[in-house]
Order: C-alpha cells, then sequence, then structure tokens
C-alpha cells in the first residue's frame, strides 16, 4: 500500500496543475503571448531592415564614387577628342568615351535601383514602427489582467505548496523519488490503483495475471507498461 501521505501530496499536486491548466487557459494569458511574438517579429524586422539599409548606404557611397571617377574620364576624354585629328585615333578615342558612358548608364541605373530599394524599406520601417506602441500597449493590458488572475489563486498556491512541504516530511525518499522521476516526464496521476487484479487504474489497459503477480512479488507497487504510471493495491 502506497503511503497516504504519498497519495494526498499527489492530490494536491493535481489541483496545483488544474490550477496552472486553468492560467493558461486564460484568454489573457494567450493574447499575451500572441502580442509579444508580434512584438519580437516587428522588432526583428526591423532590425533587418535596418541592417539592410546600412548596405545599401555602402552600396550607394561606393557607385556615387563610381560616377564621379567615370564623369572625370569621360570629361578627360572629351577634351582629347577635341584636340584630335588622326582619324583612327579619333574613332579609338570616340569607343574608349562609348565604353566610359555604357559603364556610367549601368552605375546610374544601379543608383537608381539602390534609391528605390532605400524608399521602399524607410517606407516599410515607418509601417512595422507603427505598429509597435499598439502591440506593446495591448501586451502591457493583457500582462496586467494575466497577472490579476494569477493573483487570486496565488493564496491557494501558497497554502498548497505548503501542505506538500509538511507531507513530505513524513513521506519515504525512494517513493517520493518515484513519484518525482515519473511525474517529471508529464504523468499524471502518477500512484494509480489497481483494479480488477489486472487492469492499471490510469490508463485502463489490461494485463495478464501471471504478470501483475510476478511484478507485485515482494514489493508494493509495479510500473505500467502501457502508460507508464505506478499501480498499487488497495
Amino acid at each position: 500500500m502506497i503511503q497516504k501521505e504519498m497519495l494526498t501530496y499527489q492530490q494536491l499536486d493535481g489541483e496545483l496543475n488544474r490550477i496552472e491548466r486553468d492560467l493558461r487557459k486564460n484568454e489573457n494569458f494567450i493574447k499575451r503571448r500572441q502580442y509579444k511574438a508580434a512584438m519580437q517579429e516587428c522588432e526583428e524586422t526591423l532590425a533587418r531592415l535596418e541592417a539592410r539599409a546600412v548596405e545599401l548606404k555602402t552600396q550607394l557611397a561606393a557607385a556615387q564614387q563610381a560616377v564621379q571617377r567615370i564623369s572625370e574620364v569621360i570629361d578627360e576624354h572629351t577634351r582629347e577628342v577635341g584636340t584630335l585629328e588622326d582619324e583612327d585615333e579619333l574613332n579609338y578615342m570616340n569607343k574608349k568615351l562609348n565604353e566610359q558612358l555604357a559603364e556610367l548608364a549601368n552605375v546610374e541605373k544601379d543608383v537608381k535601383r539602390i534609391l528605390h530599394e532605400g524608399e521602399e524599406i524607410a517606407k516599410t520601417f515607418d509601417e512595422v514602427s507603427a505598429k509597435l506602441p499598439r502591440l506593446v500597449s495591448g501586451y502591457r493590458k493583457c500582462d496586467e489582467e494575466f497577472n490579476r488572475a494569477a493573483a487570486e489563486v496565488k493564496p491557494r498556491v501558497n497554502e498548497i505548496r505548503a501542505q506538500q512541504a509538511e507531507l513530505r516530511k513524513s513521506i519515504d525518499d525512494n517513493l517520493f523519488n518515484v513519484y518525482k522521476k515519473v511525474a517529471d516526464g508529464g504523468v499524471y496521476p502518477v500512484f494509480v490503483p489497481l483494479e480488477d487484479g489486472t487492469r492499471c487504474g490510469g490508463c485502463r489497459m489490461e494485463m495478464p495475471k501471471a504478470a501483475v503477480d510476478a511484478q507485485f512479488a515482494g514489493k508494493p507497487y509495479m510500473r505500467c507498461e502501457h502508460c507508464g504510471r505506478i499501480i498499487f493495491k488497495q
């Protein structure tokens, strides 16, 4: 037979579990989590936009330098063309000038792309930034409401924990360690009675009587092979 104190301790754990489940089902708890996720998404988006803006700024500076360099080369070629009389030299310089003009057109096109993307980033940044105050306000409101609900049950939670602490003094250490090991795996209740000599009082699965008798030989309890609960004889 399992200690009465252990079963009472388990019963109190069940009440704590119910309180915790009810809190997790609380509308404000759920909304608070949603607001928090939305806030995190906005912050991550803003961080990405800022990083991309820095990249574009670097690209724009490089493109502007390229425009300056190419423009200077074009001016130089233009002056040289005006002084040439040899047709071959003139054709060669015109070819070089056209190459620079084509390169300039490509760089200017790149500058236009960078500026356009920068405008889009600024627009998106403003839109996302505008959402944050509303999300923060909603989160704080839900947080306050949920904390109020949690505060209402806190006295009972403290009372249960105090009762459990007192019960723990009388519970066998080995038995309690078995309980905690199973309970920490998400199983509740841990200790359940054997029903009809062959059935687990937790999952209701039938077991061969010979196997049950063998496991109970010299022991006050056995482990259910189906659900992992600890079965005891009443």
